[in-house]
């Protein structure tokens, strides 16, 4: 009696294609049952982690997490999966030697022949250059390359988001120009190294002293700006601009010598000097010009009067 020959599944061309897909993609790939358990990883999977295959099964993927994510990111990812069978976005994740990684990923529900979810797939891809990069450029962009802080591109940015919100809860801004007395003297003498140090240290004491709500930014030159959102309390905007006095005029020491600066400061306050971001602007410099003119070391507010356009 001659058997039939076994039907072998491996040699469907279908089948085939798809293990040839799996395995060779340059996309990390992973399976796992309805529970969360590895099922099987690829070859890419492996590269982009640093755990092999028998490492990771039966293992849930939470071992992966970087605690980038909160709670309410997975929340929202297991909802777009379990009612629209998939969901796609970007993470970070942490590889087997505890660096961690950016990834572009989709998790798909694989249905069994009823329509059920039977499995899940999870295609991802490490994008973390790329993202680097994206960080770098929107750096050069947004700050100074010298004292980091924001730029007058960012820092223009932040005081319009500061101004909307002060017309949605009828709160104030102040704007605070703030000009080094005694700089150019020191560059002049101890030379453009020196005076990049001395920049870098004076940008660091005023964050300082700052709220975590303030901006600092470099406007150029010798000259910062701080974008003061929320003040309503006078005595809160009086000992702000006390400590960046106090900060400005503590001397500072540059290649075993003691330099010691001060600082002139003007105020603008919105809405009552300016109904613009520029307005405001043009009215803190004239207010900082002012001080440099009575004396320098001090503080001029704005002169109230009808706000400017």
């Amino acid at each position: 009696m001659t058997l039939a020959a076994p039907r072998i599944i491996a040699h469907d061309p279908k089948l085939e294609l798809a293990a040839s897909v799996f395995y060779h993609s340059r996309d990390g790939i992973m399976i796992t049952a309805l529970d969360g358990s590895i099922l099987a990883v690829n070859q890419a999977f492996s590269a982009i982690t640093g755990y092999a295959e028998h490492e990771v099964l039966g293992r849930n993927p939470r071992m992966f997490k970087s605690g980038r994510q909160d709670a309410a990111f997975y929340q929202t990812m297991w909802r777009a999966i379990l009612e629209q069978g998939r969901w796609q976005g970007h993470a970070w994740n942490r590889r087997k030697d505890g660096g961690e990684f950016a990834e572009r990923i989709c998790i798909s529900a694989v249905p069994d022949a009823d329509g059920r979810p039977h499995h899940y797939i999870a295609v991802f891809a490490d994008v973390t250059g790329a993202v680097e990069q994206r960080r770098l450029l929107e750096q050069r962009c947004n700050f100074d390359p010298l004292t980091q802080l924001p730029n007058r591109a960012l820092f223009d940015e932040r005081l319009r988001e500061a101004l909307a919100r002060a017309d949605r809860h009828h709160t104030q801004v102040a704007l605070a120009f703030i000009d080094l007395d005694g700089f150019k003297a020191v560059n002049d003498r101890a030379g453009h190294l020196a005076g990049d140090q001395l920049l870098i240290t004076m940008a660091r004491r005023l964050q300082r002293v700052l709220r975590q709500t303030d901006t600092l930014a470099r406007f150029g030159g010798d000259e910062f700006v701080a974008v003061l959102p929320e003040i309503d309390d006078a005595t809160v905007l009086d000992a702000l601009l006390e400590r960046m006095l106090a900060a400005a005029r503590t001397p500072v020491a540059l290649d075993e010598h003691s330099v010691r600066l001060s600082a002139s400061v003007g105020v603008a306050l919105y809405p009552r000097d300016g109904l613009t971001a520029d307005a405001l602007i043009r009215c803190a410099d004239a207010a900082m010009y002012a001080a440099k003119q009575s004396g320098r070391d001090c503080i001029r507010v704005a002169p109230s009067g009808v706000p400017v356009k």
